[in-house]
Parts: structure tokens; C-alpha cells; sequence
């Protein structure tokens, strides 16, 4: 059985709630239905960056050099805020590319830039947030969209994540905010649902190839 490390650096406390659970389970599918024998996938470990230095690119290829030889796939999450390629072209690759001089060939970094923020992501199954919530409110009382794959049109999903965790919580109320429901959304969200969307589609498709070049998957 081979063992296959996942690491992740993100924006905000919020998105390390959402998407540590989220790439481990994309990642373990892949490895499930397509794998090159057995693999064991560990849990995403979020990556700490030295806030003492300035530039981001800086704090991760430092981050990534204090954690070599404990991933093999590292996930580098930046919003598109309503422009994702632009977010790939000006963060991203910029930051692909001071991973590349460590010169490392084991281990592949990989975007995760939902078009505009993560919470999109989280609006996508009604089904996950009714569980996580702990509500039987329909889509349409939660105030969801009528598709999964209109969540990345939202302009302001995090703002709509929290008008429905308010409308689950009426009369009563929200003793934790949203957040803390995050990761239970992330456990429960249907990947077929998320597979909608052309950003995740993206980053699946990064990831296969990865996987691959790396001899995980077929």
C-alpha cells in the first residue's frame, strides 16, 4: 500500500474549516476508483507560513522546505473574486513557480480557486447544509439557488451561506456562527453536485493529472 500526503495553504481560518475535508475526500475518491493499487490518503494538513515574512510566495516555499517529505500533493487555495484565471495567472503561477526551484520532482502543487469565494462551494447541496444545520427548510426557504451549478454566479455566496444559517436558526438563535458549521458541510456535500461547477472541475482535473504523473492513479 502506498501512502499519499496532502498539504494545504489557504486564505483565512474560514477556508481551512471547509477545505481540508473537502481535498481529502476528492483525493481519496480518485485514489478509490481509479487508484494504482492501494492507497492510503492522510488527512490535508494545513501548512503554517512565517507571518514574519512579507512576500506570500516567500512564506510558501518556506513552509513548503519546513514540511518536505511529508506531502506529495500541496494545495494552494486563493478566492478568484470573480476573475479565476486571473487569480491562477497572477498568484498562483507565481507561486508554482518558487516551488519550483526547490526542485523537488515528488511532490506537485495544485490550485484551488473556487470564481469567487469557497463559501460558494458550501452553497452547492442543499442536502449538506440541511444535515449540518439540522434543519428541514426546502432550497427555496433557505434562500439557495434553484441549480447547483449557478453557485459560482453568486456574488456574495458568503453572505447568502450566512442568510441561511440564519433562516435555519428562526426563531431561534445561532448559539455558533456559521463557521462552525463548515466542516460539517464539507463531510456531507456531494462531490457529483460539486463536479457542476467548472472551478471544481478544474481542480480535479489538476489533481488526476497529478496523481498520475506521480504513478497514484491510473
Amino acid at each position: 500500500m502506498r501512502w499519499l500526503g496532502l498539504a494545504l495553504v489557504a486564505e483565512g481560518p474560514t477556508d481551512y474549516r471547509f477545505l481540508p475535508p473537502l481535498l481529502y475526500r476528492l483525493a481519496e475518491d480518485l485514489c478509490l476508483n481509479h487508484g494504482l493499487g492501494a492507497v492510503e490518503v492522510d488527512s490535508v494538513r494545513p501548512l503554517e507560513l512565517d507571518r514574519r515574512i512579507r512576500d506570500r510566495t516567500d512564506q510558501i516555499v518556506a513552509a513548503a522546505r519546513r514540511a518536505e517529505g511529508s506531502y506529495q500533493v500541496l494545495f494552494l487555495h486563493t478566492d478568484g473574486a470573480g476573475d479565476p484565471e486571473a487569480a491562477i495567472r497572477e498568484r498562483f503561477m507565481r507561486w508554482n513557480r518558487g516551488l519550483a526551484a526547490l526542485g523537488r520532482v515528488d511532490d506537485r502543487a495544485i490550485a484551488v480557486v473556487p470564481v469567487r469565494e469557497m463559501e460558494a462551494w458550501a452553497l452547492s447541496d442543499g442536502e449538506a447544509l440541511r444535515g449540518a444545520f439540522g434543519t428541514i427548510l426546502s432550497d427555496g426557504q433557505l434562500g439557495l439557488p434553484r441549480r447547483a451549478q449557478d453557485v459560482e454566479n453568486v456574488h456574495e455566496p458568503k453572505r447568502m451561506l450566512e442568510a441561511a444559517y440564519e433562516r435555519a436558526f428562526r426563531p431561534r438563535t445561532p448559539r455558533r456562527p456559521v463557521v462552525a458549521a463548515l466542516e460539517a458541510i464539507a463531510e456531507r456535500v456531494d462531490l457529483a453536485r460539486l463536479r457542476m461547477l467548472p472551478a471544481f472541475q478544474r481542480l480535479e482535473r489538476d489533481l488526476r493529472d497529478a496523481l498520475r504523473e506521480l504513478r497514484y492513479l491510473n
